[in-house]
């Protein structure tokens, strides 16, 4: 008596553990991918007609992705930029990485409501280069040249929705909002420190697909908005004949192959 009565408390403890595996999102979510992406964002600036400033990107990333047996999730991005065009600028970006230019964390645990739908909480931790500010002369007077520090301190949470179709199609939603914390600290010619740092809300919309064993190709669409500027950087950048910006808004696209493991 006293073990069946054990047995059922251990079964009543442990729903996830006793009538769930995780194996129809281990099928997608272990993986390893090289992905292509391009972006396309607007700048707080704008030129003497009036027209907005506007931003391109295009660039990779490598992916690692992985859902452990007790559920917990770990994502790792790191992405470099290739080519990078804004409209009112002929100076190239700084930066701050030669060759990465963000490196994001994503740990999370998948909870499953069935087995064609989770929802993962997750906290991540980056670092991403600040390739839209300080890129020019404008109004800085060459003072935002030369800047060794020209990245965020990124940390922030987020939630991802996954719903695996069969063996072969999964989809994803991924909302996330993170605070970027601004190393550069570049003093303006009028004396005032400018900073970008901001709010950044992601939201993403992603499908998987198992082509063959171990092939996969995968593709998403996210959109990103930027908050919570401060006021003087932002009067700074946005006086006239300034050609530097903070972004606004941005749309942008990946795809990318890779190969799962178990």
């Amino acid at each position: 008596m006293k073990k069946l009565l054990f047995t059922l408390l251990t079964v009543t403890a442990l729903p996830s553990f006793a009538y769930f595996n995780y194996s129809n999102f281990q099928q997608f979510d272990n993986q390893v991918s090289f992905g292509l992406n391009t972006i396309q964002g607007n700048l707080s600036t704008s030129d003497a007609a009036g027209n907005s400033n506007s931003y391109g990107v295009t660039g990779f990333n490598l992916e690692v992705e992985k859902l452990f047996d007790i559920g917990l999730w770990l994502d790792v991005n790191m992405g470099n930029i290739q080519v990078y065009t804004q409209t009112n600028n002929e100076a190239s970006p700084l930066g701050a990485y030669p060759f990465i230019a963000s490196l994001n964390a994503k740990l999370g645990y998948n909870i499953p409501f069935t087995q064609f739908f989770s929802l993962t909480p997750y906290a991540l931790l980056g670092k991403n280069a600040n390739v839209t500010l300080f890129t020019g002369t404008g109004v800085l007077g060459g003072t935002g040249k030369n800047v060794t520090q020209d990245y965020f301190y990124t940390i922030g949470f987020g939630a991802r929705a996954e719903f695996p179709i069969n063996k072969y199609i999964d989809i994803f939603l991924d909302q996330s909002i993170v605070y970027n914390d601004d190393q550069t600290k570049l003093i303006a010619d009028n004396g005032l420190m400018i900073t970008a740092s901001n709010f950044q809300t992601v939201s993403t919309a992603g499908v998987k697909v198992n082509l063959a064993q171990n092939l996969q190709l995968a593709g998403n669409i996210f959109y990103n908005t930027y908050t919570g500027y401060d006021s003087n950087t932002l009067a700074l950048m946005n006086a006239p004949g300034g050609q530097d910006g903070l972004p606004t808004t941005a749309f942008g696209a990946q795809a990318s192959v890779g190969f799962t493991f178990k």
